[in-house]
């Protein structure tokens, strides 16, 4: 008997989680599909940007990171340069561009340099979901980057054929960016976030208390990774509170071009909690973004000019 109620309850767990799944993938097929309608109903860019003042760049890799600050905008313009998507328009009556720079670090880098060239931002905000590893945090919770690390720029160690994989005998190789003190592009094992954008968005946490902030670093990777021992071993070695796929690369970038940077990610799942991926974190880091973005206008952008 007892082991009819255990392959009963095998059977039932092994049709709902097929369910579960399609359930996920319906959200974000339907999200995409009322983003991408709405995309198609905005005003076509024709000819160059021109602004008296020098916008916000945001970014986010899918529309599901996008869309609150996209429908946040006045008077949006759709700008596409190398099939990337860029929305301009005005955001509590200052210049903000969003851009959907894809997944991944090279996609990142390719719209960041674009948006660089394009756009001529004041500054760079990076947000959107991420992978927690840190078991105190959360989904929904958010980490503000003090600073961001590639977690696949590494040299391992020396092993021969057949002598097993292990990973933990690493080295931070880190990533090539211009080092204005040289003249050379030289290695960086870390990226340290502006520091006005950084207290700027403390300031906002601890005036609007329905967030859950924390400072944290950043890991940004090619891999997703889901095994758990491996994240502990990124943590400790590098500190890092969660992993996405762009933040280090447009924080990369932003150094050689002398942009003040921030990272801002939210939890959306975690292999360490066993927490699931949510899509409604996304619009708790937009949301929390519009509020830095708001302040920074008006206590450091508009203050400046007075």
């Amino acid at each position: 008997m007892k082991k009819f109620f255990v392959l009963l309850i095998a059977a039932l767990l092994w049709t709902t989680i097929p369910a579960q799944a399609e359930l996920v993938n319906d959200s974000f097929a339907s999200t995409t599909a009322r983003i991408e309608e709405f995309y198609s109903t905005l005003p076509q860019a024709k000819g160059d940007y021109k602004v008296r003042q020098r916008p916000i760049l945001i970014q986010g890799a899918m529309n599901v990171e996008t869309d609150v600050l996209i429908h946040a905008l006045k008077n949006p313009v759709a700008y596409r340069e190398l099939n990337y998507l860029f929305v301009a328009g005005t955001y509590k009556n200052y210049p903000v561009v969003v851009v959907r720079t894809e997944e991944g670090l090279a996609n990142a880098a390719a719209s960041t340099v674009l948006a660089i060239r394009k756009f001529n931002p004041v500054a760079v905000i990076n947000q959107g979901t991420a992978g927690g590893y840190d078991i105190n945090l959360h989904v929904g919770d958010i980490v503000v980057g003090s600073l961001s690390v590639d977690t696949s720029a590494i040299k391992t160690a020396y092993s021969p054929a057949g002598s097993g994989i292990d990973f933990t005998r690493q080295e931070m190789f880190g990533t090539y960016a211009f080092d204005e003190s040289s003249g050379n592009f030289q290695p960086y094992s870390e990226y340290h976030a502006d520091t006005t954008l950084f207290n700027m968005a403390f300031a906002v946490a601890n005036t609007h208390g329905n967030f859950n902030v924390v400072s944290g670093t950043i890991g940004t990777s090619g891999s997703w990774n889901n095994n758990v021992d491996y994240i502990n071993f990124l943590r400790e070695k590098y500190g890092t509170s969660c992993e996405d796929m762009e933040t280090n690369a447009v924080a990369q970038i932003c150094h050689t071009a002398g942009i003040p940077f921030l990272g801002i990610r939210v939890i959306s799942n975690s292999a360490v909690t066993g927490e699931k991926f949510s899509v409604e974190s996304a619009t708790v880091a937009q949301n929390f973004v519009l509020l830095v973005v708001e302040d920074y206008v008006n206590k450091i952008l508009r203050a400046s000019k007075s």
